[in-house]
């Protein structure tokens, strides 16, 4: 039911934008141009050395990254095919039925706390190593954690 929920409210959000008589059947990309403006936040947190990094990216581009452990913070600005890339990434996401991280036994697993931020009410998911791969959302977690590697080398 939550998957359900879950992909309505992105589904809302990418199309807020849109005129009240645009129909867009369910699943179809949306163009990135259409919500103008948009946050992504992810956090990543756990595994076996006490991760604790989150990343912040505006639709404009620019992006803070902050290791919490390092107490190191990285601010920076996409490039194009970055950005577009992530347009891409968020409105192509298909999710899937998505388990309560606690119920998928996983001590040592990173947990990825994602909210994307647009006109209406935000979205948000836990994720965990276990429930990732099938989430939908694995290639943008994949993304903002390569962001957030090569921002805090």
């Amino acid at each position: 039911m939550s998957r359900y929920i879950f992909y309505f409210s992105l589904c809302a959000i990418l199309l807020s934008a849109c005129s009240p008589s645009t129909t867009v059947p369910l699943g179809t990309p949306i163009p990135p141009e259409q919500e103008k403006v948009w946050t992504i936040k992810m956090e990543q947190s756990g595994g076996i050395m006490g991760l604790s990094r989150s990343i912040e990216i505006s639709s404009d581009g620019n992006f803070t990254v902050t290791d919490q452990r390092t107490d190191k913070t990285v601010k920076g600005q996409l490039s194009a095919y970055e950005l577009t890339s992530l347009r891409e990434l968020v409105t192509t996401a298909k999710l899937a039925s998505i388990p309560p991280t606690e119920e998928t036994g996983c001590a040592d697993c990173f947990i990825y706390n994602l909210e994307i931020q647009g006109k209406g009410e935000p979205i948000s998911v836990q994720l965990n190593d276990v429930t990732l791969p099938d989430s939908g959302l694995g290639s943008l977690v994949v993304f903002l954690r390569g962001l957030m590697d090569r921002s805090l080398m």
